[in-house]
């Protein structure tokens, strides 16, 4: 028996009523134009950067064809996921990991002439700079001899900061960038790609000179800042407002409407120069003996189409050998990786379970990821 089509005219159907609607909502609630792609219907493998949440419906307006983007096991444990997958099909994997199936699906809607949407750095920025992406999107691109369509988002972190709470009124726009044909590809190396893919992808909104205003545009900046580089205090960072300081030895600043720090904090104007010295620092400091941990939190595993169960476990802490989670321990090279999910969470992967913490509406992930993946660099 054949399988089944992945691409099915409902799902153009979907987008084609879907998309007026959602060029007026974001254009109302983001201040964002999407400018029209013009190419017609066909198989692409589109990348983009990533900022938003609703960065994947943001490209789409751009299109007039369906794009079947790659999704996190999250968006397959909501109550509205059966409606998601049969208007929009979305392709499943799980973050921070190989998944052949998924690598499998994304052939499969190529052969089948549709469009393929990914975000090669597989999480929304938290600093407004680039996150870490392989070279397996380039082998990827290379691979599927198909059209590489590179997009870019922009204002979109200044808009709706993935630490913040709420949104700011700015500018925002999303356009295609550069088009790459099968015969450019062809010619290239797989880093030649992946290096275009890079510079292409990268985007700073804070050099754009557009305001971002908000009463409470530093509020939660604390999910993002978590290490002092005045005292080293881990997680003293407070934020009201527009301000935030540390806790431990005082130390104060402004989040400005055009996204710097002002005055400079420890010599630091941007949150992502900040974001790129604490990344290091807190692996040195805990593979030198440290522990970072935090209470507060909910325990659950996450099941791919099911709800999520909820496990015990209060309290979740890290050093250089283990992560614990209430009374369990997990030996860090026994984990096959962690990663941040939304704005207050992480998962891992441990023997076959997918595992998440979700702390309270201050908690930061991010120092969690960057222990786990520091660590491995300190070995290195």
């Amino acid at each position: 028996m054949k399988n089944k089509k992945w691409t099915k005219r409902r799902h153009a159907v979907t987008f084609a009523v879907l998309r007026p609607i959602m060029r007026l909502y974001f254009k109302l609630r983001y201040g964002y134009t999407a400018k029209r792609s013009g190419l017609p219907k066909g198989a692409y493998l589109i990348i983009s950067n990533h900022q938003t949440t609703m960065d994947p419906f943001m490209l789409s307006v751009s299109f007039k064809f369906p794009v079947y983007f790659i999704a996190s096991d999250d968006l397959f444990n909501l109550k509205v996921s059966p409606l998601i997958e049969y208007l929009v099909a979305p392709i499943p994997k799980s973050k921070s990991l190989q998944d052949i199936a998924a690598v499998k699906n994304i052939f499969r809607v190529i052969k089948e002439g549709g469009a393929v949407g990914v975000f090669p750095e597989g999480n929304r920025t938290i600093s407004g700079g680039q996150w870490e992406m392989t070279d397996a999107i380039a082998k990827l691109a290379k691979s599927l001899k198909v059209p590489l369509v590179l997009y870019n988002i922009q204002g979109g972190y200044g808009t709706d900061p993935r630490w913040g709470h709420s949104i700011r009124r700015g500018k925002t726009k999303g356009f295609v960038k550069r088009v790459v044909s099968c015969d450019e590809l062809k010619e290239m190396s797989v880093g030649q790609v992946f290096s275009l893919i890079k510079d292409e992808l990268s985007v700073d909104d804070t050099s754009s000179g557009i305001r971002f205003r908000s009463r409470k545009r530093a509020e939660y900046i604390e999910r993002a800042l978590y290490l002092c580089p005045v005292c080293n205090g881990v997680s003293g960072i407070v934020s009201h407002k527009y301000k935030f300081r540390c806790k431990f030895c005082n130390t104060a600043s402004t989040y400005t409407e055009k996204l710097s720090i002002s005055p400079l904090y420890a010599g630091y104007e941007r949150i992502c120069e900040w974001f790129g010295w604490e990344r290091k620092e807190i692996a040195k400091l805990v593979s030198e003996g440290l522990t970072v941990g935090d209470s507060d939190i909910i325990f659950r595993e996450s099941v791919k189409l099911a709800r999520k169960k909820k496990l015990p476990g209060s309290s979740v802490s890290i050093d250089k050998d283990k992560l614990v989670v209430g009374e369990v321990t997990y030996p860090l090279k026994d984990i096959d990786g962690l990663t941040m999910v939304g704005k207050k969470k992480f998962n891992f992967y441990y023997k076959n379970q997918i595992l998440q913490v979700k702390g309270n509406r201050r908690f930061c992930a991010i120092k969690y990821v960057h222990i786990f993946d520091g660590l491995k660099e300190v070995e290195q």
